[in-house]
């Protein structure tokens, strides 16, 4: 998978803290954690699970996650 985005960074999911209707996923990615709030059907269709490795991408208002879902198939 190639991504042109030049804010992004590599990491594995730490932790979720579900709401009914937001879901925050906190991404260790090294040195600090990302948070990222998705809407909380965003989260389910991801199937995010701790352990997950994602990619972050960021500006300045936002995170998005990015999950390859050939690598982590359940």
């Amino acid at each position: 998978m190639r991504i042109s985005d030049p804010n992004k960074l590599a990491g594995k999911i730490m932790e979720i803290k579900e709401g009914s209707d937001f879901t925050e996923v906190i991404v260790d990615i090294g040195d600090f954690a990302v948070t990222a709030s998705l809407t909380s059907s965003a989260y389910q269709d991801l199937r995010l699970k701790k352990g997950d490795e994602v990619f972050t991408m960021f500006n300045s208002t936002e995170v998005t996650l990015i999950k390859d879902s050939k690598r982590n198939e359940d």
